[in-house]
Parts: C-alpha cells; sequence; structure tokens
C-alpha cells in the first residue's frame, strides 16, 4: 500500500476518520443523501446494486428501504463497514445490504453484466490509470442499460482548493487525505471514453457544519 507524508496509508487515515466521526454517522443513520434521492428515481425495484465507499451505508438502506434492493455495499474502512451492519440490523434492511470491506483499486467482483447501478458517493478517490481501471470493471459488471452514479468535489470545493495538487486530478491535505477533483470536462471524456449515455451533470451544494460545501454528480447509462 502506498505510503504519504504522514507516513499513513489512505486506509489507516479513513479508519481514524470514521472512528472520530462515530456520532455523526448516527446522527446522518437515517438521512439519505439528496444524490441518492435522485438516483432512486432510475433503479428498478428489487434491482441489484453496488456501492463504492459506503460509509455507514445510509444510502444503500435507502434503497433497500424504498425499492427493496439488494445492495452490495462496499467500503475499505473496517470501522465503517462495523457502522453500516449494526444501522442495517437496527432498520432490518440486512437481509438486502451485505458490508463487504474492499478497496475500489481491487474489488471482489467477477459477475459480468451483473449490476443494475454502480454508484459512489465522494468515495472514488482515484488517480487517472486507477479510475481508467475502475470504469473498465463497471463496464464489465454493469447490465446493458444500468447506470453508473457518482459524485464528488470539484476544484471549487474547500477541500479541494486548499490542497496539494500531487498528481493530475489528484489533492492532498494536510492531514494527508487524497481526494479527486472532478469536473464537467473530465466527466464528459470518462462517459465517452466508456461509450455510455451521458444522462445528466449537476453541480450541488450542501452546509457541513457552517461551511458550504460543493459537489459535482453525474449519471450514465450503458447502451443495451
Amino acid at each position: 500500500m502506498v505510503e504519504f507524508k504522514t507516513g499513513k496509508s489512505q486506509r489507516e487515515l479513513w479508519e481514524k476518520q470514521h472512528l472520530e466521526r462515530a456520532g455523526e454517522h448516527e446522527e446522518l443513520e437515517d438521512t439519505p443523501n439528496e444524490f441518492g434521492k435522485k438516483c432512486i428515481q432510475l433503479i428498478p425495484e428489487n434491482g441489484t446494486i453496488l456501492e463504492i465507499g459506503a460509509a455507514n451505508g445510509r444510502d444503500a438502506r435507502y434503497f433497500a428501504k424504498e425499492k427493496g434492493c439488494r445492495v452490495i455495499a462496499t467500503d475499505f474502512s473496517e470501522i465503517a463497514a462495523g457502522h453500516l451492519q449494526a444501522a442495517a440490523i437496527k432498520d432490518r434492511t440486512s437481509c438486502h445490504v451485505y458490508p463487504v470491506v474492499a478497496d475500489a483499486k481491487n474489488l471482489p467482483i467477477t459477475q459480468k453484466e451483473y449490476f443494475d447501478a454502480v454508484y459512489a458517493r465522494s468515495s472514488l478517490h482515484l488517480d487517472n490509470e486507477e479510475l481508467d481501471k475502475f470504469m473498465e470493471e463497471v463496464a464489465t459488471i454493469l447490465k446493458s442499460g444500468g447506470y453508473l452514479m457518482i459524485e464528488g468535489k470539484p476544484k471549487e470545493d474547500f477541500k479541494i482548493s486548499r490542497s496539494e495538487e500531487v498528481k493530475a486530478n489528484m489533492h492532498m491535505d494536510h492531514d494527508g487525505h487524497l481526494r479527486r477533483a472532478w469536473s464537467e470536462e473530465g466527466i464528459k471524456k470518462i462517459v465517452d471514453k466508456l461509450g455510455f449515455q451521458l444522462i445528466s451533470i449537476n453541480r450541488s451544494t450542501e452546509n457541513w457544519h457552517g461551511v458550504e460545501t460543493q459537489f459535482i454528480n453525474f449519471i450514465a447509462k450503458k447502451y443495451g
């Protein structure tokens, strides 16, 4: 695993953050994200979803409750997966939501054309080469007509703008966290390379502890 300036791996940094934010996870555990609310309109009843970086699974559990979806909810943090499992037991979605400790760089998925949607929010902190590999996997595991649904940070967001760019589209903050900066131009290139249909690109803002945070999201559909 790659080490950075802090001497800690990205996994260790996120484990620490999930541990420190356990109270926040509990506070938000029953509140789906706005992007998740938008995506559910396209997700089929009883669909099969792969979520990347699910954290406490508030969106995964929302998909299960609202549409009866079966969700493979991955996160490379064991602590996050534990929070998710506890929350799923609490709200009785554990028969639909399956926590899996896995890294987006090396997904343990072998089934072809298996998922109705691949969903990731604020979790695909991959460099260009890693993202290309991930997208190749997405093209394989999505069903024809399936959806790729991604939300991330644009370069204008304070978490990106205050960080140092250490590689193309990759920024590191003072704690050592790496984050990918997304843009409309970059998204269009990704979708074109996949050969998918771009359904939408949108920007949004949220208030996080009194600070305005910015997001950019897109939905693309695999032709079929």
